[in-house]
C-alpha cells in the first residue's frame, strides 16, 4: 500500500532517467539514498528523506527491489553482494 509521500517519490524516480538508472542498481531504499546523496540529493518531490516513516521506507524498499535487485539478488556493486577475490 502506498501513500502520498511514497507515491510522489516513486513517480519522480520513474520520471527521471538519472534516478531510475540508480534504482536499477540498488537493492533497497537505503542504498538508493546513499547513491543520490553523492549528488547532494536529500529529498525528492518535496519529500525530505528524514520525514519518511518505517512504513514509507518498507514501501520504498519494495519499489526499489521491483527494478530487479534485492538483498537476496544483489547487483554486483551492492553492499549485499558477496565479495569476489581473484
Amino acid at each position: 500500500m502506498t501513500n502520498d509521500k511514497t507515491n510522489r517519490i516513486t513517480k519522480r524516480i520513474l520520471e527521471s532517467d538519472s534516478f531510475e538508472n540508480v534504482a536499477h542498481v540498488c537493492c533497497d531504499w537505503e542504498e538508493f539514498v546513499f547513491e543520490v546523496a553523492e549528488w547532494g540529493v536529500d529529498h525528492i518531490a518535496q519529500v525530505d528523506f528524514d520525514d519518511l516513516t518505517e512504513n514509507d521506507i518498507k514501501i520504498l524498499d519494495e519499489f526499489i527491489a521491483s527494478f530487479g535487485c534485492s538483498p537476496s539478488n544483489p547487483h554486483p556493486c551492492s553492499k549485499y553482494a558477496d565479495p569476489i577475490f581473484a
